[in-house]
């Protein structure tokens, strides 16, 4: 496959409901099946109708894109997110305006396997956020890897126009160590001389060289990732530890989580 997959909502396909969930909703898959090391689908759920994840033997992180959804004595809006470890399981019912849900997952399990057999929900309100990285950069903490039970790792970053100087425009590309999916919530993005809006995936597969800037608008997108961060390498030889930049700005500052009732 492409060392960077671009997959817009025009080119997902409806499926099934991948393994691991049941219930009621109509699914799409913009990465899914052996060539892809990470999964993504969106499940757009009536109002009232719900799914139930696990249990199964691969971690599943789920963000609400759009609406509301209720869980474990919990409403979890917009922006809101939530693990379902192996071997635990969730229902997930839609508020009265329905949801778009995405569930991000590993092909396979990993070859560590934390204990699992929790579940972690994190309302909107809850997310860890730094409100300047730098100038015209801002970015919330979903899921940081530092759970005993689970590794997986989610953020968001946003992209203001302010971020658009010429310096910032012609930054050098970078990569990172671990595969990642980037999903785009708000805004567009300009990837080369192609314009990317709201609803679209990449795949980025680890050591790949890539850049991209936000439209005039702004941008911002989700970055999941299957364990902790490693280093972000940029050609032009500067490197940085991801995680621990986040740990920084963040001043120890941790997502607070729910657990169900």
């Amino acid at each position: 496959m492409a060392r960077v997959s671009v997959v817009t909502p025009d080119k997902a396909v409806a499926c099934s409901l991948p393994d691991g969930i049941s219930g009621q909703a109509r699914s799409t898959a913009y990465l899914a099946g052996p060539k892809h090391p990470l999964h993504l689908h969106c499940h757009a759920i009536a109002p009232f109708d719900a799914l139930r994840v696990g249990p199964h033997q691969i971690d599943c992180l789920a963000y609400v894109w759009q609406g509301s959804v209720d869980v474990g004595g919990h409403r979890l809006t917009a922006g809101s997110s939530l693990i379902v470890e192996h071997g635990a399981a969730l229902e997930i019912a839609a508020g009265e305006e329905g949801a778009q849900l995405l569930t991000f997952t590993t092909a396979v399990p990993p070859q560590q396997v934390r204990a699992g057999g929790h579940v972690h929900l994190l309302p909107a309100s809850a997310v860890a956020q730094v409100a300047e990285m730098m100038r015209g950069v801002g970015g919330g903490l979903h899921f940081d890897s530092a759970c005993p039970t689970c590794e997986l790792w989610l953020h968001e970053s946003r992209f203001s126009p302010e971020f658009l100087t010429p310096e910032n425009e012609t930054r050098s590309p970078h990569c990172h160590t671990e595969d990642e999916i980037i999903f785009i919530i708000q805004g567009e993005a300009r990837l080369g001389n192609r314009t990317i809006g709201p609803g679209t995936a990449l795949a980025v597969h680890a050591l790949t060289m890539y850049t991209f800037n936000p439209g005039p608008q702004g941008l911002t997108f989700l970055n999941f990732r299957p364990a902790r961060p490693g280093e972000n390498r940029r050609a032009d030889g500067r490197s940085s530890n991801e995680a621990d930049g986040w740990e920084r700005m963040l001043g120890g500052k941790r997502p607070a989580y729910l657990e169900p009732a």
